[in-house]
């Protein structure tokens, strides 16, 4: 079974229908859908989903998807907390290479778990520092 991590916006593309998902990623959701791979979600990116509603960058439906699919505890979609692997390995993406500590955090958990990352941010392509797919 494949696994990967995603990020806050390939998570909103997904929910969203939207067309800006790649391929690969929407591949990704759909395997995930039909119980034939496992998407991580790491926590902060319900934080983030939450924190861009409040910005209105995105409808009240989006974030009640997000909520609603990471609650019913699916094991194919499953959130993951911040722990102490996590945070040692935030240490791995400096400021120079990946400046929001959000994106750090994210990054740092496909890197802790060696899992590809679903992401479309240059910085965290840029830094080398885990598998991409997009």
């Amino acid at each position: 079974m494949n696994r990967y991590v995603t990020d806050t916006q390939a998570l909103i593309w997904h929910m969203a229908q939207s067309r800006k998902l790649s391929r690969k990623a929407k591949r990704a959701f759909h395997q995930a859908e039909e119980g034939l791979a496992q998407i991580l979600v790491p926590s902060i990116v319900l934080v983030e989903c939450a924190f861009i509603f409040t910005r209105n960058r995105i409808p009240y439906h989006i974030l009640e998807q997000v909520f609603a699919i990471t609650e019913a505890q699916d094991a194919n979609l499953r959130v993951v907390p911040l722990d102490l692997a996590i945070a040692h390995a935030t240490r791995d993406f400096g400021p120079a290479s990946v400046p929001e500590m959000a994106d750090r955090i994210i990054a740092a958990t496909a890197r802790s778990l060696h899992l590809p990352l679903l992401t479309t941010d240059a910085a965290i392509t840029a830094s080398g520092l885990v598998q991409v797919v997009w």
